[in-house]
């Protein structure tokens, strides 16, 4: 049914969740995804002593646990070598410890899930190790200090890697500013 306003305002507005009319293509894929919380990217990162070496982004409602793969072969291809992974709870899983076993040639550092049916030793050794996974946490604290990281802005994929990216840049050109500047 046509618009019979002559006033100029606009007409009615489409119906929530109705089809919107075909504009230009999506540029990319989009990287936030909806959890209950509202929209949310997941981060894969993998650091040496040095700083970031790979990192990957994803929908929120995603799993760190399929980005793994691709993380951990890229960190092999820039670093070279990889002796250990380290990772939470939530990277316990057949697949990801078959790529850091098969393809990594490295120990897999990785706590046992409580439902585990065949749970991997776990010894004092690997205790030790996994304490050191606590800079990764300090690094995401490091990042959130540049605002445009922090709160996730950025809708494509790629733009939001990019910023990524820079920012853990920024953060090691930082580390070796300091390292260069003290007497």
């Amino acid at each position: 049914m046509p618009d019979d306003r002559l006033d100029g305002r606009p007409g009615p507005r489409r119906a929530a969740g109705a089809r919107r009319e075909e504009g230009p293509p999506r540029r990319g894929p989009r990287a936030p995804g909806r959890s209950r919380g509202g929209f949310s990217k997941v981060i894969a990162v993998n650091r040496d002593e040095d700083g970031v070496v790979a990192l990957d982004v994803a929908e929120g409602q995603r799993n760190d646990a399929p980005l793994a793969e691709a993380v951990l072969i890229g960190a092999r291809d820039a670093v070279g070598v990889v002796r250990e992974v380290l990772g939470d709870k939530g990277s316990d899983s057949d697949a990801v410890s078959d790529v850091i076993l098969d393809d990594l040639d490295a120990l897999p550092v990785v706590p046992n899930r409580s439902n585990r049916k065949e749970p991997w030793p776990w010894d004092d050794e690997m205790r030790e190790i996994y304490k050191q996974r606590n800079r990764v946490g300090r690094a995401f604290s490091k990042a959130k200090q540049f605002r445009r990281f922090a709160t996730r802005y950025e809708r494509l994929k790629d733009v939001y890697l990019g910023v990524a990216r820079l920012v853990f840049g920024f953060i090691h050109v930082r580390k070796l500013a300091q390292s260069v500047n003290t007497p």
